[in-house]
């Protein structure tokens, strides 16, 4: 695949990333059995400071209209599949604690060939958890998306992580996605986490913002990896 796509953006294919010495050939796949996506929400370091943001909180009509997800061609892509999308608690003004013990519910139904997927907060609870609270099993992949880390110019309320260091011990492969124009959470988010995380690969773009467009193909490509 070549580094670059017809608009210019930087992206890494497959062919480019660090191999781990357990896989020395890749292979692709359609046969991924289980698939776990925790998704993005809002965190508020009090209930005040949610109820101001959420009374200057504008409308985007057309968000209110039902649309295509990138999840969406997840559960397209692999049929076979149980893709697994909970419903984390409360995600306009989600605490870690809530979130935990629902997580907590999910682990027993989790295999070794799992791919676990966080999205923007999604991604900072995994962090978070992982780090404070080893799998026993590890799965096959975990994936970061745009996930913030301790930026005090943005609200994390108590997802804002302290250390990401031990995630390795949860997963065979860590890959930690980001975008330079992310609207949300900064890029400089990335390269803490890049620090706590050197085994880590890297998938960096420059203009898919939150990825928060309705295709994902590098994510498809990742997951059909044996």
């Amino acid at each position: 695949m070549n580094p670059h796509d017809r608009n210019g953006q930087e992206i890494l294919s497959l062919s480019c990333l660090p191999i781990p010495p357990s896989a020395p050939n890749l292979q692709y796949t359609r046969n991924v059995k289980q698939i776990l996506i925790i998704h993005g929400g809002d965190s508020y370091a009090t209930y005040d400071r949610y109820l101001t943001d959420l009374k200057a909180k504008e409308i985007d009509y057309e968000r209110l209209k039902p649309g295509r997800r990138w999840k969406d061609t997840v559960v397209e892509a692999f049929p076979a599949a149980d893709v697994l999308t909970p419903s984390m608690p409360n995600s306009a003004n989600a605490q870690f604690e809530e979130w935990r013990i629902l997580f907590e519910k999910i682990i027993p139904f989790l295999k070794d060939d799992t791919r676990l997927i966080g999205h923007s907060l999604g991604a900072m609870f995994l962090t978070k958890y992982l780090h404070q609270y080893p799998l026993r099993q590890p799965v096959r992949q975990l994936i970061l998306l745009a996930g913030g880390y301790n930026d005090e110019a943005h609200e994390y309320g108590s997802f804002t992580i302290n250390s990401a260091t031990g995630l390795e011990k949860s997963a065979d492969e860590i890959h930690l996605f980001h975008s330079e124009d992310d609207f949300i959470v900064p890029f400089s988010e990335l390269v803490k986490l890049q620090a706590d995380l050197p085994t880590a690969v890297i998938h960096s773009f420059t203009d898919r913002n939150h990825f928060l467009d309705a295709e994902f193909p590098e994510l498809i490509e990742l997951l059909q990896q044996k």
